[in-house]
């Protein structure tokens, strides 16, 4: 009525999607690429940004859809990190962490820092470290970081573990260090010289584990140790 024509109920909604369609699509505007690769973020429409601990072959920004962020090696030839003396530099994914070298520790007692200034790596006292590192017997020797082991006098290093003291058999080491009217007897740490039975040490025999002389007697019943010989009576 009166020049006004009512449109038909679902008419609107036909309207607004065939607006719709009818937009050129050169007139949406795009704020972010949506090609970026993994490990980045867009910056805007043509470009892309990888994430930090991450490069592209083109740098920190790219516009191109062949590029791919790889993992920056920190710790590598050509990286400005410095861990300072004493530590060692580790490569995560997309990031790095520094370590003292073994022999020595943070002063904090963390286990990890991230640069030089952070660096107060000491060396560590390996001879106050409970249990003792240094087994049967040895003496522990601390450096500068490490430490040594050393044996008493009838022990030695064991190849096999250079913790280890392990008794020297000095009876068997291919030249008896007694004289043959004896028998070598080792025990830990030196060696015994017995006269044989019914033998007696010789009057006057001089001390010592190589100049100990018996002489067939009665039968004796003398020790003679490593280092000393005792004097029929």
């Amino acid at each position: 009525t009166g020049g006004q024509r009512l449109l038909a109920p679902g008419s609107l909604h036909f309207l607004s999607l065939l607006t719709l369609v009818s937009i050129p699509t050169n007139s949406i505007s795009t704020d972010c690429a949506r090609w970026c690769p993994p490990k980045s973020m867009c910056v805007n429409a043509t470009a892309c940004r990888c994430s930090p601990g991450y490069i592209s072959s083109s740098g920190e920004i790219f516009t191109s859809v062949l590029e791919s962020c790889d993992d920056i090696n920190e710790c590598g030839p050509s990286s400005t990190v410095s861990c300072g003396n004493f530590s060692d530099c580790q490569n995560t994914e997309g990031s790095y962490y520094c370590t003292c070298i073994p022999g020595y520790e943070l002063v904090s007692g963390a286990r990890t820092f991230r640069n030089k200034s952070e660096n107060m790596c000491r060396d560590v006292d390996e001879c106050q470290l409970k249990p003792r590192v240094c087994k049967s017997r040895g003496v522990c020797i601390n450096t500068q970081g490490s430490y040594t082991c050393e044996c008493p006098p009838g022990l030695e290093l064991n190849p096999g573990d250079p913790n280890l003291c392990t008794d020297v058999n000095e009876c068997t080491l291919g030249q008896n260090p007694c004289h043959t009217s004896t028998h070598c007897l080792n025990n830990i740490g030196g060696y015994e010289c017995r006269c044989r039975p019914g033998w007696k040490p010789v009057p006057g025999s001089p001390n010592g584990p190589n100049n100990t002389v018996c002489e067939g007697a009665e039968t004796s019943d003398h020790i003679v140790s490593g280092t000393h010989t005792n004097q029929a009576e």
